[in-house]
């Protein structure tokens, strides 16, 4: 399967809702109560139907996304029937990290349930190390719990874990470094993402965009000029960089 460009499409992105336990300020705005009825969301069946027909197409690699996927019932069960289906060699997941610390089995946290269904990677949504400004970008309490998850995590196993950080000028925009020394303390890819126009809330605007280059500049500032990784490549569109003298990478994705 191609492009009208000519790319060959071998990733597919499935969203199993639009449901989430969060209100992040630059995606859902707060006062947003309505979901779709549940009879037009894709059941389970359907969206492993399409998976197939896509893997016959050449897709090999998934990943599954919201919304927040771990607020579906039973999406352990729907993710372990998809490395089972002819062509697909990679598999994925998308989420907020609240929910990766769940109990769903008497001693399995929902993040090892997910590694023993066959998700090889999985990324995490991190804008602050700083508990009180995690409420205010999420209007939800739940930094601890993330926090939590991300130990999990990495206890369970995934071959790749990533942390996702949306920049934020004036808000989150002095928590790159910390966020750096982090991921880099455990051993995790982290990527900074520009924001993007998913929404009508205030926060998008462009006195709150903070563009690569400038973040860029200040992980610069503390670590030296980056090193730039053509050569490693993961399925998402990020530019990877390689922080000197550690064995480290972070990545940078553009609106």
């Amino acid at each position: 399967m191609e492009d009208r460009y000519g790319h060959r499409i071998s990733y597919l992105r499935v969203s199993i809702t639009d449901r989430c336990n969060e209100r992040c300020n630059y995606c859902m705005p707060r006062e947003l109560q309505e979901w779709l009825p549940r009879d037009e969301i894709l059941s389970y069946e359907e969206t492993l139907r399409l998976i197939r027909i896509a893997a016959d197409l050449g897709v090999t690699k998934v990943r599954v996304t919201g919304g927040e996927p771990l607020t579906r019932r039973n999406v352990v069960d729907f993710v372990r029937e998809i490395p089972k289906i002819p062509g697909i060699a990679s598999l994925g997941i998308s989420t907020n990290g609240t929910l990766l610390t769940r109990e769903i089995a008497p001693g399995q946290t929902m993040a090892a349930a997910l590694r023993s269904a066959g998700v090889q990677s999985i990324n995490v949504s991190l804008d602050t190390l700083d508990q009180h400004l995690y409420v205010q970008i999420t209007g939800r309490d739940f930094h601890a719990q993330v926090l939590e998850g991300i130990e999990a995590a990495i206890q369970a196993g995934f071959d790749q874990i990533k942390l996702n950080t949306v920049l934020m000028r004036g808000r989150n925009d002095d928590q790159l470094v910390p966020l750096t020394e982090f991921a880099g303390s455990r051993n995790l890819i982290l990527r900074f993402i520009e924001m993007m126009p998913v929404s009508t809330t205030e926060v998008l605007s462009d006195e709150n965009f903070l563009p690569i280059a400038d973040a860029k500049r200040t992980i610069e500032k503390r670590f030296g000029d980056l090193i730039p990784e053509p050569s490693f490549r993961t399925n998402g569109p990020a530019t990877y960089y390689q922080i000197p003298g550690r064995e480290q990478r972070i990545g940078f994705i553009g609106a």
